[in-house]
């Protein structure tokens, strides 16, 4: 993104990113605790920015770590073993996904173990070897994934402490309950379910929510 902090911290339309992707989950009446994880220097303004807007849900915000995995590995640590059976893993520069989203990746995981939100690919995509195209994939076996993920504790619980112990990273949790042999179901995602990446990004997170708020 190019901005002096990192991208849940922007601002969209006047609130932080942040804020706006926990909102849904203040709103789900399956969701009962929220743990924020974000980095070490800005730990005091999570929690004053999530403090003054009055998030219910909020048990604490705790620091990260160098990647991706470390920080949800210790935000597993830091929830007690006996408070939850699902344990869900949402990205902070998602502001869109819906209430009911959540519940029904809630649900598929009580049901099956593990679940996701993803969306079908739109578009042809083409396997690439130093500029030169490979092969054509199947798109109709190919899907986005998308967050929030949710799992029973046991399993997310079983699959950090083996990445841990071999020292692997990955860019979702599913990847790493599928490398322990667990089953991943998807549910149905929603192209608005935007992941603020670029800066394009939020142009498009704006007009969205323009357009959703009526502006």
């Amino acid at each position: 993104m190019g901005a002096e902090v990192p991208k849940a911290f922007l601002s969209l339309l006047g609130e932080p990113i942040l804020l706006r992707a926990l909102r849904p989950f203040e709103a789900c009446a399956d969701v009962h605790r929220v743990l924020v994880v974000v980095p070490e220097e800005l730990r005091s303004r999570a929690e004053e920015m999530l403090g003054s807007a009055s998030v219910t849900k909020l048990e604490a915000v705790i620091a990260g770590g160098p990647e991706r995995t470390h920080s949800v590995f210790r935000a597993l640590r830091a929830i007690p073993q006996d408070v939850a059976d699902i344990i869900l893993v949402h990205d902070g520069v998602r502001p869109f996904v819906t209430p009911e989203e959540i519940a029904r990746v809630i649900a598929r995981a009580r049901a099956t173990g593990a679940a996701i939100l993803a969306v079908p690919l739109a578009e042809t995509v083409k396997e690439v070897e130093d500029e030169r195209i490979v092969s054509t994939l199947d798109r109709r076996r190919l899907y986005l994934a998308q967050t929030p993920q949710a799992f029973r504790a046991t399993i997310l619980r079983e699959a950090y402490e083996r990445a841990m112990r071999e020292g692997i990273v990955a860019t979702d949790d599913a990847a790493l309950v599928e490398r322990c042999g667990w089953p991943v179901f998807i549910v149905a995602g929603s192209a608005r379910n935007l992941k603020i990446t670029w800066p394009e990004d939020l142009f498009m997170a704006e007009a969205l929510l323009r357009a959703q708020e009526g502006r």
